[in-house]
């Protein structure tokens, strides 16, 4: 189980929500995937939508390549 930065382990899809954004923001990626994972189990279609938008964003941020400083 996850804890968050004061040590406590979040209750709500919400707060394992709040969580992957602190992860995000801190470059723990992977960390951060696991708390939005739990957010999106959320019955709130909006805040599961966010969740698994988040999750996408980090995937692309991760496997992102700039072609131009590949090729000199």
């Amino acid at each position: 189980m996850d804890i968050n930065h004061s040590g406590i382990a979040p209750g709500s899809p919400e707060e394992w929500y709040d969580l992957g954004v602190f992860y995000r923001k801190n470059g723990r990626f992977g960390e951060a995937i696991n708390a939005f994972i739990a957010a999106a189990e959320s019955p709130d279609n909006a805040l599961r939508a966010k969740a698994l938008a988040s999750i996408d964003l980090i995937r692309e941020i991760n496997g992102f390549v700039n072609a131009d400083l590949m090729n000199p």
